[in-house]
């Protein structure tokens, strides 16, 4: 019988690939890559709460790449069937991000399961990393040609094995001089046949080693590296750059008529000499890089967890990706033929629910059972997310930051013993070195607003809770393509805040559901009281595809999402009444 694999792990040498690679331990079932549409819409326009976005040509704007790393990688997330470390790092705004590489210090780092289908299932490409950091370790690769297609060759099974989408090249050593043309073969060769084996791979080169074989970062797109760059697909420069320096970039991709899109920018959130100085400025970068019309690379976001810790993560999170918002653009995965459904959990939670009912362990103790909440941290139960940044998250305040002035300046942003302070329509953030104190403002009375709720949940771990307080708006939440062969059939399941209920009146949530022709409002026909406070509304459609989910109420109130489910009309709904909607005119977002 075959021993269960637990845990994923990289390769550490080249010996533990070869001898590994005719005989790959099998994971549980791993998620293809969702489809998504041949368009994007502009954070810019869904960031100022647009009524009706624009759809944009996808393959005419720039990326966004996300590196990983969190403390060398490999923690709670290596775990099949995941841990009970709740308050681990995860992430969950994969609308904005097109590529998330998996990065280690480990010579081949494989993405672990959970992460491989969190991305998929939301549309995202997800890259393995091969990185070396001392000399040596290509002598044997780069001997020769045919040595060199042998381990381009195990790169591909392994990608393709686990069903991961290709791989970051990141070499950090000397290369012997006469062993580069075998380099620049052996980028080319893992390019080509990557693409010919898995559809729609990658292989991303990281500007460092020089095709004079010295290690030298470059922090541009010039005549030392652009001999890698034209045999893969794209380039990810280091962070130091200027403006001058990404002008020149634009200029070297255009004389080899390569699309200035394959060029991705280094933008560091620990600092360490990027332009702003990374952290909460990190959208300085960005933007000075979208200028240019270039891609992303965004080093380092887990920051917000690694820095401060995980008892303000989700608020600092969601603070940060809401200031780089404006400068990324949303994707639309695909669901075509498919149940949407999503009950919001991120992947973690310190209670397990089902149903809305709190899901107990029990434990052997001292010889006695004891009986405790199920908490846990598991990635591959992390639901479809939502497209859009949290409203009124943008900073109106901003402290003056220095920039770094080198590499090494890490961090420069958090000066020792300064207090700093930033503001938005919501909050003011204070932050003394890895201290940080949130403090709510006033409540914004006339504007809508939602945030995750961890308190509670309907099944698995959190919901979202929505702050209604203008009624000619709806709260936006999902852009997507579900498109089914007949009418839909809807599901909400919702509870109403202790304030909601102590008036008498109902909160009802009204369906907004939105295609090219416009938006359509949707008032439930029937409801059913759950477990625990829980109530279900199904709501009917004639409409057969959907670009957007919303949720709108008729009245003030605060109101918790559980589950949202879209679906194709079950046949003996049929013969039912007919269903109450309407066109959506009046209301904006």
């Amino acid at each position: 019988m075959a021993t269960e694999v637990t845990e994923s792990q990289p390769f550490k040498n080249l010996k533990e690939l070869y001898d590994n690679v005719g005989n790959l331990k099998r994971w549980p079932n791993i998620k293809q890559l969702r489809e998504s549409t041949d368009y994007v819409y502009r954070g810019s326009e869904v960031i100022t709460q647009k009524m009706q976005l624009e759809e944009v040509d996808r393959e005419s704007q720039p990326r966004t790449l996300l590196c990983h790393d969190m403390k060398g990688g490999y923690l709670e997330d290596r775990f099949i069937n995941g841990s009970k470390s709740y308050d681990s790092y995860l992430f969950y705004h994969w609308s904005v991000i097109d590529t998330f590489v998996y990065f280690s210090h480990y010579f081949i780092t494989i993405p672990p399961f959970g992460w491989i289908n969190a991305a998929h299932n939301h549309g995202v490409k997800i890259l393995g990393t091969i990185i070396t950091e001392r000399e040596g370790i290509w002598d044997v690769i780069l001997e020769s040609q045919e040595e060199v297609r042998r381990f381009a060759d195990a790169l591909i099974l392994v990608a393709k094995f686990y069903k991961f989408d290709g791989w970051l090249l990141n070499v950090e050593n000397v290369i012997k001089h006469e062993q580069i043309s075998n380099l620049i073969y052996f980028v080319k060769y893992l390019t080509e046949n990557i693409h010919e084996a898995i559809k729609d791979s990658e292989i991303i080169w990281y500007d460092s080693v020089t095709n004079e074989g010295t290690l030298n970062w470059q922090n541009e797109l010039n005549t030392k590296n652009v001999d890698f760059f034209l045999n893969c697909d794209g380039i990810y420069l280091n962070y130091n750059w200027t403006k001058s320096k990404l002008e020149n970039s634009r200029t070297i991709a255009k004389n080899y008529n390569r699309n200035v899109r394959d060029i991705y920018v280094g933008l560091d959130v620990w600092g360490r000499g990027c332009p702003g100085g990374g952290g909460f400025n990190s959208s300085y970068a960005l933007e000075k890089i979208r200028l240019e019309e270039l891609s992303v690379a965004i080093f380092g976001s887990g920051w917000t967890h690694e820095y401060f810790g995980p008892k303000t993560f989700h608020e600092l999170e969601d603070v940060f990706w809401a200031q780089l918002f404006p400068y990324l653009y949303i994707h639309v995965p695909i669901y075509e033929g498919e149940v949407f459904k999503t009950s919001f959990c991120r992947g973690s939670g310190s209670t397990y629910y089902r149903c809305g009912e709190v899901q107990l362990d029990v434990r052997v103790v001292d010889g006695k059972n004891t009986i405790e909440e199920k908490s846990f941290y598991n990635l591959l139960m992390q639901m479809p997310q939502i497209s859009v940044s949290t409203p009124h998250l943008k900073f109106n305040r901003v402290p003056q930051i220095p920039e770094p002035k080198n590499e090494n300046d890490r961090n420069e942003c958090w000066k020792k013993d300064t207090l700093y302070v930033y503001e938005t329509r919501k909050n003011v953030i204070r932050i003394l070195e890895r201290v940080v104190t949130i403090e709510d403002k006033m409540p914004i009375l006339d504007a809508n607003c939602f945030k995750f709720c961890k308190q509670f949940s309907f099944e698995g771990g959190g919901c979202l809770e929505l702050t209604t307080n203008d009624l000619r708006a709806y709260h936006r939440l999902f852009l997507v393509y579900v498109e089914f062969q007949q009418d839909m059939e809807a599901t909400i399941v919702y509870r109403e805040s202790t304030s909601s209920t102590a008036n008498g009146s109902r909160t009802e949530p009204i369906l907004i559901l939105g295609n090219n022709s416009g938006l359509r409002s949707i008032v439930h026909y029937k409801t059913e009281q759950l477990n625990h406070g829980w109530k279900k509304c199904v709501y009917l459609t004639n409409m057969r595809t959907v670009n957007e989910i919303g949720v709108s109420f008729a009245r003030k109130c605060v109101c918790y999402l559980g589950e949202i489910i879209l679906e194709q009309k079950q046949r003996h709904l049929n013969a039912c009444p007919c269903f109450q909607t309407r066109q959506h005119s009046q209301l904006v977002i």
